[in-house]
């Protein structure tokens, strides 16, 4: 009897040859449409159209199958090896009575809300949710209307241990400072710290300025910064009374994407380094203590 990493072996190298196909029939569809819209061929072109539907349509069924059957299993047992209580749910994201997206008050507008990967876990006492987030805008100029990913990545809800008397907003300083300032209404203000460069590159707003002091340590705005620089993304955080982190970050990536090429036990190794990302990011910023 075939063990199991023997069996995963085996199928993601089955998924990886119909990925492969799938890719070079869509691209052979696509040679020929021009081809024959080159020659002008309008029948030749409509006979490459279905070819490309088709496959396109395969493809995407196929990479699902492969999330689920292949993906979502592996990314379960590295959770487990990590947190306790695991709930992992690869095709949904964070509700969003969950994400408080207006109540962040990002500085873009946002139309549509698409996102993955949801997970629910229990990190040393701390109830934690996260899941991949893509945010869309709608814009529209005459007659052409066009949308734009404002926002992808990480977005992370968490309790927070530490005890304020009212919200404080961070977010990269953008110039959107007066739509960011008017959220907390005229009871915030914008707080300054000792960090020169922090205070350029950050936007900080705080109902209370010794509460901004108690959460913004030192030791957590060089992890903000260093966490900004190693993922190439903005970050928000919003703290709230109730005991709630709020953090998104901008980074462009997608957490436990499946990769045919890669060894099944070596996706485990990935989708591991990407949780202790999650949870090197809670204990530096002492949210789970």
């Amino acid at each position: 009897m075939k063990d199991q990493n023997t069996f995963l072996f085996e199928e993601f190298e089955r998924f990886r040859k119909s990925k492969c196909f799938y890719q070079i029939m869509i691209g052979i569809g696509f040679a020929c449409f021009i081809i024959g819209w080159v020659f002008s061929s309008i029948i030749f072109c409509f006979l490459c159209f279905p070819i490309v539907m088709i496959s396109t349509f395969l493809l995407t069924r196929l990479q699902r199958k492969m999330k689920e059957q292949l993906g979502a299993p592996l990314v379960r047992k590295a959770l487990s090896m990590v947190f306790d209580r695991v709930e992992y749910r690869p095709f949904d994201r964070l509700p969003d009575h969950v994400m408080c997206l207006q109540q962040l008050n990002l500085p873009f507008d946002v139309d549509r809300v698409e996102g993955s990967d949801y997970t629910h876990v229990l990190y040393k006492g701390m109830d934690l949710k996260f899941s991949d987030i893509k945010l869309i805008d709608r814009r529209s100029s005459g007659k052409n209307t066009t949308y734009v990913t404002v926002f992808e990545g990480l977005w992370l809800v968490c309790d927070f241990h530490k005890q304020i008397s009212g919200e404080i907003l961070l977010q990269e300083d953008n110039r959107s400072g007066f739509r960011f300032f008017d959220k907390l209404g005229h009871r915030g203000q914008v707080i300054e710290t000792e960090n020169e460069a922090f205070n350029k590159k950050y936007l900080i707003v705080a109902e209370n300025e010794h509460d901004a002091f108690y959460v913004l340590t030192p030791h957590m705005m060089e992890y903000i910064e260093e966490m900004d620089a190693r993922g190439g993304g903005v970050s928000y955080m919003r703290f709230t009374p109730e005991g709630k982190a709020y953090i998104a970050i901008n980074s462009g990536k997608d957490l436990f994407e499946v990769d045919s090429k890669t060894a099944p036990d070596m996706m485990i190794e990935k989708f591991l380094s990407e949780i202790y990302y999650v949870t090197g990011l809670l204990d530096t910023l002492h949210l789970s203590e």
